[in-house]
């Protein structure tokens, strides 16, 4: 019954070492520059320029796709559109980099105020890839779309829609009146200055960095599956989601009629941000923080971090697996918290009700207005029931100390407590 087993083995040996063969005679047989792979790479460049003229009454439609190097676009007080062309070849020796330069080959298009730049690698190349970097020079009413595979691209100082697809490099975008399309595969992205109107903003990364500054539009959207989301001045007429798989998502100064924040590994931060509508957080693993945030209503889910609130009115949903819940000066709010293991703590004025609060394993604090009316069930498992506004206590239960049901000066809104392992404290705010 082994042999069977052994054969089966070797036989799989043998393919292992009969691929090994095939990949070394593979590359053997390739040209001499790619058999040995640590000879050092030369380069021959070679600088050319081109002006179009174009209709200065009309706004200008460029495209600009470029397989490899980087591209600058400018808008400035200009009648004419100027192209400025850096050619680089590289090889193994000056003389294959100078026939490689020779061998580049683009394409401009002119058909009125629409031009096009192409510029495609050769499928051959492998690290020898031959780049074609631009500066380009437009007038102000512009509007751009650039496809670059390898390589930096910058686009300021334009009143026209800007859609950016890029695959390997940093992107960077200022001083845009239009709407703005990005997406990014790897490298970072510095979006300022950016006023879309009614019009919407989608920024999008697979890895890298996302940093936007003064940007203004209708929807804005700012996702990336890793790298970490930095908004600041962010205003949306209508709704702002921002989504990180991995990375901090910090937002400070911004407003929008409604606020969706999908965090999978990280903290969570919003600052001064004012939210007509729902402000809706999830976060897998990571802390959330509000500061001075107002929203017309929260909705905060995490399953690993803590949830740490300071400022906040009307109906406040929080809840968390594993951490605790701060809340601190709330305005008639109404609440819904809860934690599996940590304490909960609320210092403000309750709203019109019903409040709920539960923790299985931690304590619960309220500081509320010592005239607040309510009507309390409160119930410990295993702690201590205080409270420093005076109850009219119906007891319920086997001890006055593990629950309390009865109301707070003369009764009204509801509040429920509960927690299977902590005390519950009540003080009063005079």
């Amino acid at each position: 019954m082994k042999r069977p087993v052994v054969i089966g083995l070797l036989v799989a040996a043998l393919l292992f070492v009969l691929a090994g063969i095939g990949a070394v005679v593979f590359f053997a047989l390739r040209s001499a520059d790619f058999a040995v792979f640590d000879v050092p790479l030369v380069s021959a460049t070679e600088e050319e320029s081109k002006t179009l003229k174009v209709d200065a009454e009309k706004p200008v439609i460029l495209s600009v796709d470029d397989d490899a190097g980087d591209v600058s676009i400018v808008g400035g007080d200009v009648e004419a559109v100027e192209v400025q062309i850096v050619k680089t070849g590289y090889g193994s020796s000056d003389a294959r980099a100078q026939a490689a330069l020779e061998s580049i080959q683009y394409e401009i298009k002119q058909n009125g105020n629409t031009i096009s730049f192409v510029y495609k690698l050769d499928g051959r190349q492998t690290r020898e890839v031959n780049t074609v970097d631009l500066v380009i020079t437009v007038p102000t009413e512009t509007e751009v779309e650039v496809e670059n595979g390898f390589g930096v691209i910058d686009v300021a100082d334009l009143k026209g829609d800007v859609n950016i697809a890029g695959d390997f490099g940093d992107v960077n975008v200022k001083n845009i009146e239009g709407a703005l399309v990005l997406d990014n595969a790897s490298g970072e992205i510095q979006v300022s200055n950016v006023d879309a109107g009614s019009e919407d903003v989608r920024i999008e990364a697979d890895f890298g960095k996302i940093v936007l500054e003064k940007v203004n539009g209708k929807d804005i959207s700012v996702t990336s599956n890793s790298g970490t989301l930095d908004l600041s001045n962010v205003r949306a007429t209508g709704d702002l989601f921002t989504k990180s798989d991995f990375g901090n998502i910090t937002i400070n100064n911004g407003s929008a009629a409604s606020v969706t924040v999908d965090s999978n590994s990280g903290t969570v931060t919003l600052t001064k941000v004012n939210i007509r509508g729902e402000l809706a957080i999830t976060g897998d693993f990571g802390d959330i923080e509000l500061n001075q945030t107002l929203a017309g209503s929260y909705d905060i889910d995490s399953n690993s971090g803590a949830i740490v609130i300071d400022g906040a009115k009307g109906v406040l949903k929080a809840h968390t697996d594993f951490g605790s819940v701060d809340v601190t000066n709330g305005q008639n709010v109404t609440l819904d918290l809860r934690t599996n293991s940590g304490s909960i703590e609320f210092s403000g004025s309750l709203g019109e009700g019903p409040h709920n609060i539960q923790s299985d394993f931690g304590g619960v604090t309220l500081a509320i207005p010592s005239d607040s009316g309510l009507n309390v069930d409160l119930k410990t498992d295993f702690g201590s029931i205080s409270s420093e506004i005076p109850l009219t206590v119906t007891l319920s239960g086997e001890s006055e100390n593990n629950q309390q049901i009865g109301t707070m000066n003369g009764g009204g809104a509801e509040l429920t407590v509960r927690t299977n392992n902590g005390p519950i404290e009540i003080t009063a705010i005079k």
